[in-house]
C-alpha cells in the first residue's frame, strides 16, 4: 500500500482481557488448558510426568500434577541475551536423567551474540545455576535471528544439535562454521577431541578442522525443531524457510540440504560443493492460492509406550505452522500422506508425546509480542493437553476469565470447549440465561458500577447428548478511568520516512482523570520491526522512561515490505489492571535496484539467494546488500565464466549500501561451448560375485550417472540386489583445470579417469561420497570407467565433478560420450560395420567398398595389439585380448568395442 511510504501512522487501542484460544480437533479428541501467561520456547517431559518449559528470558519452569509451580527449576536470566530472537531456546534431558539429574540447555550468551550448549544438574525441583558445565560454544552470528538450537539424543547415545545460520546463509555451506548445521557430539567428552565421534561423516576429511568435525549434516536455514524416532533412529527436522518454502528434512550423515542456494526441492539450482545434496522429504510453499503457511515449527513422532490415539496415528510425524496455526501429521513412509490434525491454534510452537499416548503443545500467542514468522517474545503463551476419548461429549477447555473494566466499557467473556460438533452455547449472568447470548464469545456492553460483582458462566451442549457448565467469571467495575498515552516520534531532518543507520528520537507521556500526569514508571515502551504479516521485536518491553532513542540497523532483514511500530502502554497507578496502548508506525525510504547480466538471462546471487536476470527489487535506503556471481553456470548449451561487474573496484562478491537513487548492477560473463555427448554406456550384470564375467543382462546409454534406485531394481532384467554395473565412455572438460570427481555410492565403487584410478572403495557401505583429483585439458576427451556393485539394501550411484572455476554438479550429458555405437551411427561415420560391440571371442567387420583397407586395433592405453588389411569383410579373433575397451581404427575412423 503506497500510503506506508508517505507518513507516520498513529493509532490507539484499548487493552482488553486476553482471550485464550485453543485448537479445533478431530472428532473424539478433547483438550484442556494446563498453563498460561508463558513466554515459552520449548519443553520436555520427565519420567515422573513433570513438564519442564524453557522461558525465553532464561528460566526453566515446572508443571507438576497439572499445575504451574511458582518457583522455577532454574533461573539464568543474568547470563541469557533475551533480545529479538535470542534467548533460552531449547532443552533436552540426559538419557540417564532419572539417576544423574543432567539436562542440557541451548541459549544465547549475553553480550557475545553466540549460542551455547550447557549441562545443568537438577536435584528434585531445583537446579543451582552454578552446576552449569559448558559443553559447546557456537560461532558468533551475523545477526540476532535464526538461532534454532533443538537437541535430542539419538539411539546411538550421541547428542544431536540443530544450529541456525545466524542470519548469514553462506555459513550454512561453510566447512569452518557450525552455523546452519546439525551437529553430533559426545556430550560427556573432557576435551574437544573426546567430544567428536570418530564415526562422524567428516571426521576423516582434513578440510574439516577441530570442532568443525562435529558437523553431521549441513545446509540449513533455521532448523528450529527436531525429533528422533524411537527404534528406527530417523531424525526429522522442521527447517524454517526464507521467502518461498518450508521443509521437513530427513537428516542423514554427510548430507547437504542446500540452503541458501536451494530452498524447497531442487529444480535445477547448482549443487552444493560440500557433502551429498539431499532434497527435503516434504516441502510446502508460502503464499499463492493455497498459502500453506510461512514458518514450520514443532517436530514429534507419535510412538508412545501406550497408544491412546486411534491406530491411524501410530508412527506418524507431527509438525505445525506458526503463521497458519495448524498441526499436521505425516506418514514417514509416504510424504504425500499429509493430514490436518488441529487448527485455529494461536501460534503453535512445540509438541511432545507422553508415554500414556496424550499429546501436549505450546502456543506462543501474540498479544504480548509474539510473531507469526519468528520465535519472539510473548506474555500470553499457553500449554495444552490433547487426549482422545472417542465419546464426543462436550468438555470445557478454557473457562471464562475474570474481567476488570472502567465504567462504560464493554467486557468480553469467552469459553473454549471441545466435543462432537455442532456445539451449542448459552451464557448466564448470576445463573439466569441471557437472551440471544448463544455464541462462544459474549460481550457485556456499557458496564456500570451496579454491575460490579456479576458472575458470568456458559452452558455448552451437543447432540451426543451431553452438557457441561463452565466455572463462573467475576466482573469488576471501577470508577477509575484508563490513562491516555501520547507518542511523539522524530526522524532526522524532520523526515517522514526512515533510512538504515538513522537514530530515531521518541518521547511520550500519559495522564488520567484521577491522577493527572503519570510518572515514567507507569509507561512501558515497545518497538516491533514488522515484515509483511509478522514482526521481530526490535526493543523489548522497557519501563520507567519518558523518552527513548533507537538506531535503525543496516543489516538483517533485506525485504522492503517492512516498517517499525513504536508502542507506548500506560497503566493506571491506582489500578494497574487498567491500561491503554497507543502505536505509531514508521515507514522506510526505498529505492529500486536492477540486476542484469551480459549475456542476458543468467543467474546471480542476491544476499545468498539465486535470482535470474533481469531482476528488479525494492530495497530500504542504506540497508546493506550482498551481490555475488557464480564462477560458472550453464545456459543455452553454453558454459559461462564470470568476468567482472559493472561496478569498478569490486570483487566477484561484494557488499553495498542501498543508495537513495535507483541503481543498476551488471555482471559480465564469457561463454564456453558445451559438448554434444549422449552419456556413458552402462553394462549391467546380474553378478553375485562382482566379477563382471559373462554377458551383461542389459546394455544401454545412460545420459548421466545419477541413480538412486532405493531398494528397487534398475531394470526388469536385473534383481534388486547383487548386481554390478560398468560404465564406459569419455568425458570432455570445457576448462583446463584441476578437476575433482565425486562418486556417491551404496555399495562399492571404483572410478578411473584417463586410466588413472581416482576412487577405489570396493566395500559394502551406506550412501557415502568419495572423491579424487586429476588435471585435465580443455577440449580433450578422456576415457572414463566406473565399476559399481550393489550388495543389498538401497542402491545409489552418482557421478559429480567440480574445479576451481566450476561449481560441483552432476557431470552433464553433453560432456559425456558413449563407447557404444549403433549400426545407424556407424553407417553415418563410414561404410564400416563392427559387431558385436560387446564380444568374447570374435568380432566381425564389414566394409562396403572395393578398395582394400588398412586397419589396427588399439587398447584403451593406446597400445596397438593387432593390425591387418581387409576388403569387404573379416572375422577377427579376440579371445586372447585382456578384458577392456578397444578401438578399431582405419584412417580417421574409429569404432569402439568391449572385450568381455
Amino acid at each position: 500500500m503506497n500510503w506506508k511510504n508517505n507518513f507516520l501512522l498513529l493509532l490507539t487501542v484499548l487493552t482488553t482481557p486476553v482471550i485464550t484460544l485453543g485448537a479445533s480437533l478431530p472428532p473424539g479428541f478433547t483438550e484442556s488448558l494446563v498453563a498460561q501467561n508463558l513466554d515459552p520456547t520449548d519443553m520436555v517431559l520427565t519420567s515422573d510426568n513433570r513438564i519442564l518449559i524453557t522461558v525465553k528470558s532464561g528460566k526453566v519452569l515446572i508443571v507438576e500434577d497439572g499445575v504451574l509451580r511458582a518457583s522455577p527449576l532454574l533461573n539464568i536470566e543474568g547470563i541469557v541475551d533475551n533480545y529479538n530472537e535470542r534467548g533460552l531456546g531449547h532443552i533436552v534431558l540426559d538419557p540417564d536423567f532419572d539417576n544423574n539429574g543432567y539436562y542440557y540447555l541451548y541459549y544465547t550468551v549475553k553480550g557475545e551474540n553466540h549460542n551455547r550448549v550447557s549441562r545443568f544438574t537438577a536435584i528434585g525441583n531445583f537446579s543451582d545455576p552454578g552446576s552449569e558445565l559448558i559443553i559447546l560454544e557456537l560461532d558468533v552470528m551475523a545477526g540476532t535471528i535464526h538461532n534454532a538450537g533443538d537437541m535430542d539424543f539419538g539411539e546411538d547415545g550421541k547428542l544431536y544439535i540443530s544450529v541456525g545460520d545466524g542470519a548469514d546463509g553462506n555459513k550454512a555451506q561453510s566447512k569452518s562454521s557450525l552455523l546452519g548445521k546439525v551437529l553430533r557430539i559426545n556430550p560427556n567428552g573432557a576435551t574437544m577431541n573426546d567430544k567428536i565421534p570418530t564415526d562422524n561423516p567428516f571426521f576423516a576429511d582434513a578440510t574439516f578442522v577441530g570442532q568443525y568435525k562435529l558437523i553431521y549434516a549441513l545446509g540449513f536455514r533455521n532448523p528450529f525443531s527436531m525429533d528422533i524416532q524411537p527404534v528406527t533412529g530417523r531424525i526429522f527436522i522442521s527447517d524454517v524457510g526464507g521467502g518461498a518454502w518450508e521443509e521437513v528434512n530427513h537428516v542423514q550423515a554427510g548430507k547437504n540440504y542446500g540452503w541458501p542456494g536451494i530452498e524447497g526441492k531442487r529444480t535445477g539450482e547448482a549443487l552444493p560443493v560440500v557433502g551429498v545434496y539431499q532434497d527435503p522429504l516434504y516441502a510446502y510453499a508460502h503464499g499463492g492460492a493455497i498459502n500453506e503457511g510461512c514458518s514450520i515449527i514443532g517436530a514429534v513422532f507419535y510412538n508412545p509406550s501406550t497408544h491412546l490415539f486411534p491406530p491411524f496415528y501410530n508412527g506418524r510425524f507431527f509438525f505445525a505452522d506458526y503463521c497458519n496455526g495448524y498441526i499436521k501429521s505425516m506418514n514417514p513412509e509416504n510424504e504425500n500422506d499429509i493430514q490436518i490434525f488441529a487448527e485455529n491454534i494461536d501460534r503453535p510452537l512445540a509438541m511432545i508425546v507422553a508415554p500414556d499416548g496424550s499429546m501436549y503443545y505450546l502456543a506462543r500467542a501474540g498479544l504480548g509480542g509474539g510473531s507469526e514468522g519468528d520465535n519472539t517474545s510473548s506474555a500470553d503463551g499457553t500449554l495444552w493437553k490433547i487426549t482422545y476419548t472417542g465419546s464426543g461429549v462436550p468438555s470445557i477447555s478454557v473457562p471464562p476469565q475474570d474481567a476488570i473494566m472502567s465504567v462504560g466499557e464493554d467486557a468480553t467473556f469467552s469459553v473454549l470447549a471441545s466435543g462432537n460438533q455442532p456445539l451449542s452455547y448459552q451464557w448466564q449472568v448470576n445463573g439466569v440465561n441471557i437472551p440471544g447470548a448463544t455464541q462462544m464469545n459474549y460481550i457485556f456492553a456499557n458496564a456500570q458500577l451496579t454491575d460490579n460483582g456479576k458472575l458470568f458462566q456458559c452452558i455448552v451442549s451437543n447432540q451426543v447428548p451431553g452438557t457441561v457448565t463452565s466455572v463462573a467469571a467475576n466482573l469488576t467495575v471501577t470508577s477509575n478511568t484508563r490513562p491516555e498515552p501520547q507518542i511523539i516520534v522524530t526522524l532526522p531532518d524532520n523526515a517522514v520516512s526512515y533510512k538504515g543507520g538513522q537514530v530515531i528520537s521518541i518521547s511520550g507521556s500519559a495522564s488520567d482523570a484521577e491522577d493527572g500526569i503519570l510518572p515514567p514508571g507507569a509507561l512501558t515502551w515497545k518497538i516491533n520491526f514488522h515484515h509483511n504479516v509478522h514482526f521481530h521485536p526490535a526493543l523489548g518491553a522497557t519501563t520507567g522512561l519518558s523518552s527513548i532513542s533507537y538506531i535503525i540497523p543496516t543489516v538483517g532483514e533485506t525485504s522492503s515490505d517492512v516498517w517499525y511500530r513504536v508502542s507506548l502502554t500506560a497503566k493506571d497507578e491506582g489500578n494497574p489492571s487498567l491500561s491503554k496502548t497507543t502505536y505509531q508506525d514508521i515507514f522506510p525510504l526505498k529505492s529500486t535496484i536492477t540486476l542484469l547480466t551480459e549475456p542476458p538471462g543468467l543467474n546471480v546471487f542476491l544476499d545468498g539467494q539465486t535470482v535470474t536476470t533481469p531482476h528488479t527489487f525494492s530495497s530500504v535506503v542504506n540497508i546493506s546488500r550482498f551481490l555475488d556471481a557464480p564462477s560458472t553456470q550453464v545456459a543455452n548449451n553454453n558454459l559461462y565464466l564470470f568476468d567482472h561487474w559493472s561496478e569498478p573496484s569490486t570483487e566477484k562478491e561484494f557488499q553495498f549500501e542501498t543508495p537513495e537513487t535507483n541503481k543498476t548492477f551488471t555482471a559480465f560473463f564469457t561463454g564456453v561451448p558445451t559438448g554434444d555427448g549422449a552419456g556413458l554406456t552402462g553394462y549391467y550384470f546380474s553378478d553375485q560375485d562382482k566379477t563382471f564375467e559373462g554377458s551383461p543382462s542389459l546394455v544401454r546409454v545412460d545420459p548421466a550417472v545419477n541413480f538412486d534406485w532405493g531398494g528397487e531394481s534398475p531394470a526388469p532384467e536385473l534383481t534388486a540386489d547383487h548386481f554390478t554395473v560398468r560404465w564406459l565412455g569419455e568425458v570432455l572438460p570445457q576448462l583446463t583445470d584441476n578437476y575433482t570427481f565425486y562418486m556417491v555410492s551404496d555399495d562399492g565403487v571404483r572410478l578411473w579417469i584417463n586410466n588413472n584410478q581416482l576412487i577405489d572403495k570396493w566395500i559394502d557401505q551406506g550412501a557415502f561420497e568419495w572423491s579424487g583429483e586429476i588435471e585435465l585439458q580443455a577440449g580433450e576427451k578422456y576415457p572414463v570407467k566406473i565399476e559399481y556393485y550393489e550388495n543389498g539394501g538401497d542402491a545409489i550411484a552418482k557421478l559429480y565433478w567440480s574445479s576451481s572455476k566450476l561449481s560441483k554438479q552432476l557431470i552433464p550429458t553433453s560432456q559425456l560420450s558413449s563407447d557404444f555405437i549403433t549400426a545407424s551411427e556407424e553407417n553415418a561415420v563410414a561404410s564400416i560395420w563392427l559387431y558385436p560391440t560387446l564380444a568374447n571371442e570374435t568380432i566381425f567387420i564389414e566394409y562396403r567398398d572395393t578398395k582394400r583397407l588398412q586397419w589396427q586395433i588399439v587398447s584403451s592405453l593406446g597400445i596397438r595389439v593387432m593390425s591387418g588389411e581387409m576388403q569387404e569383410s573379416v572375422a577377427i579373433p579376440i579371445d586372447s585380448f585382456p578384458i577392456g575397451l578397444y578401438l578399431f581404427k582405419t584412417g580417421d575412423k574409429t569404432i569402439r568395442f568391449i572385450k568381455k
